[in-house]
Parts: structure tokens; sequence; C-alpha cells
């Protein structure tokens, strides 16, 4: 109702006008090395490009051929985010991004995504919802097996073969078109690949033997526009600011199955942090979208001394799906859903500390100083029927600081 009443105002116009005015050129280009293996780190520079040209932003992938070791396994779901187990990011030799829980925490945020969304994702390694065709899918890129003759896999088969992709877009894909060519510093993107087992299973009887990523490419947009491009060269030869989310696993513990209070602690120092993120796995995950509930009842969570910040009384179960909603399914098309959060192995407990939960805003996260008081979150719960692996994660509002093209600073 509120779009077309703003359709009826007298200067309604539903197009806008644009400088965006340039040749637009795909770069296919032959990645060297052009292949890589389980434990191998792969880096990622940004490209140099013409003078008058700008980098299109969250354009930039990898794209290889995924060649299996054997016929007798297939890769999990989600493979693109699967194959960073860890992300480095670097700026003028200096980190200024480092998850060793990329894969973890980057599989979960996209079981919030609309299922269309999902089931477009095929060089992602996705194959839409779990089940039978999902599986014939990633066997049939996985295996390229004659005798799979899932009409789904075999139509996807046709077309994509055993390509798949790894999208290079974080942080560089929310700030605009990016002129490199005058840049004294560009961030490097260092991908640590993990072992086969972590991330495929095999048919029963058999066990995986590895994977090699093959004819590596890397692939990305630019636009030709000397006017963009000195504007865009502009904006980094002054001071800027990137802002970003910054993730980080704090750490990996195991709770005994017999445990009925658990205790973690978060003691690092954050301008602004976000959010923190609790996953909860089996100690030997056979599925890459399985995030269990370790039974848990009721969170109480103390800051810098003062207890129960976000709830009174603290937080209970009834409320652990409308947290993580908070922070992962802002957006209205959001696919995951209570029933799913709760049975379908779609759990996360989040501490959103944010004062809003705008995706978009930057800055509105808790300040920790005090490390030594710092965050403790006070778990009661139920025995299990297994011992669970809990992974905590740190969301934090970073910020690089860029003055006359080179870095200045990082904070988060």
């Amino acid at each position: 109702m509120e779009s077309r009443t703003q359709e009826l105002m007298p200067d309604f116009h539903r197009q806008s006008r644009t400088e965006l005015v340039g040749n637009r050129t795909r770069h296919v280009i032959t990645f060297n090395p052009n292949s890589a293996k389980p434990g191998e780190e792969i880096y990622v520079n940004i490209p140099k490009l013409k003078p008058d040209s700008v980098l299109v932003p969250a354009s930039m992938a990898l794209v290889f051929d995924f060649k299996n070791a054997n016929e007798k396994s297939w890769f999990r779901n989600n493979l693109g985010n699967l194959l960073q187990k860890r992300l480095e990011i670097r700026l003028a030799g200096e980190n200024v991004y480092d998850n060793s829980g990329e894969s973890l925490m980057e599989v979960y945020k996209d079981l919030w995504m609309d299922e269309k969304q999902r089931a477009d994702m095929i060089e992602d390694g996705i194959a839409a919802e779990a089940g039978i065709a999902a599986e014939a899918v990633r066997k049939k890129i996985s295996k390229d097996d004659e005798a799979n003759t899932d009409a789904d896999a075999v139509a996807l088969f046709g077309v994509f073969g055993t390509k798949q992709r790894i999208k290079i877009n974080k942080i560089i894909g929310d700030h605009g078109l990016y002129a490199p060519y005058h840049s004294a510093n560009d961030l490097q993107y260092v991908i640590t690949l993990p072992q086969a087992t972590e991330i495929m299973n095999a048919q029963s009887g058999e066990s995986v033997e590895g994977y090699t990523l093959e004819n590596i490419e890397l692939e990305y947009e630019s636009i030709e526009n000397n006017h963009l491009a000195r504007k865009s060269e502009n904006l980094y030869g002054a001071e800027r600011e990137l802002s970003f989310e910054h993730v980080t696993l704090m750490k990996k513990t195991e709770w005994d199955k017999s445990a009925t209070i658990v205790n973690e602690t978060i003691d690092v120092p954050r301008r602004g942090m976000k959010a923190v993120v609790m996953l909860f796995t089996d100690k030997t995950p056979t599925d890459s979208e399985d995030y269990i509930n370790p039974n848990i009842e009721k969170v109480k969570v103390t800051i810098e001394g003062v207890p129960n910040v976000i709830y009174s009384q603290g937080m209970t179960k009834t409320r652990m799906y409308e947290e993580a909603k908070r922070l992962f399914g802002s957006d209205a098309n959001s696919q995951q859903s209570l029933v799913k959060f709760y049975k379908d192995k779609k759990f996360a407990l989040v501490i959103d500390l944010r004062t809003a939960n705008d995706e978009k805003t930057y800055g509105n996260g808790v300040k920790i100083q005090n490390t030594q008081s710092g965050i403790l979150v006070e778990i009661t719960k139920k025995a299990t029927t297994a011992n669970v692996v809990c992974y905590t994660f740190v969301l934090s509002d970073g910020v690089i600081k860029i003055a006359n093209g080179q870095l200045s600073g990082v904070r988060y």
C-alpha cells in the first residue's frame, strides 16, 4: 500500500539516471597454480585493471573442476563454502580478517536463505533442499557416474559438468566500484582447503580418498569508465573507512553428554561486539548442514559483571529462535522456520548484542573493555545421548581505515 501511494505522487518516477555507462567486460584468467589439493592454501590477489576501469563488487570468484579421487564418495552440500575452512584477508601484509571456522559459519548463514536462491546455486555446490534428488545431483558432479540417471542430476550435469566455484566478495563486495590501478595496497584472500574427510561422504563400506581442484580460473567483471575510475580512486586516495562484519572462531569445546550446566567465557576486547554465536555439531558429523540443539533449556548472560543484560530473567528456549532470527533472518524471504530451527537440525544459540537488528547498520554493537570479566554465558541444559562439539564465534563491527591509498589502521 505504501509503494502504491508513492506511485500516485505527482513527482513519482520509476527509473533513475545513472553514470554507469561503459564497456562491461567479463574476465576469465587462468589461475597460477591452476590446481589445489586438501590442506593447501590458495592465494587470491585483487587484479590490477587499466587506469580507466573499475572492478564490479561481488563479481569475483574462483571457478574450477572438482575432481574426486574415487567414485565411491561425494561432497556434502554447499561445497563453495565448505572449501573455505579458514579464510584470511590481508592488506599491506596485515591480517584484517582471520576466521578458522569460516565454512561452519557461512554454511549456517546460507540455511536462512530463500529456497529459490538456494535452488539457483548449483555452481556453489548447493543442491537445493536436502533429500535423495539433491544428493543425486552432488553425486553426479562428484563422480560423473553414468549409472546415475536422476533427471535433475543429468540435466544440471549436462550444463555445468564438474564446474564449481568459490565466491570472493567479503569486504570488497560491500563498498561499491573499486579502482585498484593506483592503490598502494590491495586486499589478498588466503583460503585454506579442508581435508577430504571433512567435506565428503562415502558409500557404505568405502572410504573417502581425496579431491583436487583442477583448471582453476579467476573470474571477475570490470566497467570501463574514466569518470567512475577517477571518483573511486579519489575515495581511496583520501581518507576512507571500509566497514565489514568481522567473524572469528574464539574456541571449540566438547560438551559431555551428561552435563546439565555449561559455562562459556568470551574475554576478548571489542569496540563493537555484534553477537556471540554458538554452533553445535556431532563429534563426527556426516552432514554439512546439521547444526544440532544440545537440549538447551535456559541461558543467562553476564557482561562485564552485569548479569542478564539481554533477558532480565535469562533467555528461555522459547526465545532462542527469535534471537537467531534477529541476527540471521532479517530478510523477509528467509526460508528458515521455527520448526526447522528446533526440529530439523538448524539450531544456533545466538546472543545478539546489537541495539537494532538492521544488518546494514554499522557500529551498534556493545563495547567490551574489561577482559577480566568479559562475557559469561551460563547454559542450563538436559543430558544428551552423545557428546556435542560447541563452536563459539564472536561477530564484531570491523573497520579498515585507509589514508592516501594506504592502510592506516584496523579495529573491531
